[in-house]
């Protein structure tokens, strides 16, 4: 069951990253052109946020089954020393989490803002650090 999740883990980071780039873009295009925040920008956020929770989802269910985790588990204060075990043991989890919250802070705000320039401005800083925080993060050469 670890490996299934894990392979689905790894397929959903690109509909995530596909998906934060889009809502990204809008955002840009929308502070750029100072545009009315239409229906497909609030769609661009909702998607984004359901990758974003899919992909927590599948991390922490990950995160308790893993192997690598367990063992890293079994000793924390040698863990903490090994940068491999420090990875997937609170690096790469910890700094999902927060880019998950700000991205959901961030759908939240720009729903909140009453200019449509706010939505969109709120809508590019919140996605935009959350992406730099969880494209630092992702093991790009393995899985967990």
């Amino acid at each position: 069951m670890y490996d299934l999740l894990l392979t689905i883990h790894n397929l959903v980071r690109w509909f995530f990253l596909a998906a934060a780039l889009y809502a990204i873009f809008k955002a840009v295009k929308g502070v750029s052109g100072n545009a009315v925040y239409t229906k497909s920008d609030v769609t661009a956020g909702a998607l984004l946020v359901a990758a974003a929770h899919t992909m927590l989802l599948l991390g922490l269910i990950l995160w308790f089954i893993s192997p690598n985790v367990q063992a890293a588990l079994s000793n924390v204060g040698a863990s903490m020393k090994d940068k491999a075990a420090r990875f997937v043991l609170i690096e790469h989890p910890l700094t999902m989490i927060i880019g998950v919250a700000l991205i959901q802070i961030g759908r939240i705000r720009s729903k909140k803002a009453y200019a449509d320039l706010d939505k969109h401005k709120r809508s590019l800083i919140f996605y935009g650090i959350a992406l730099v925080l969880i494209l630092s993060r992702i093991p790009w050469n393995a899985g967990l």
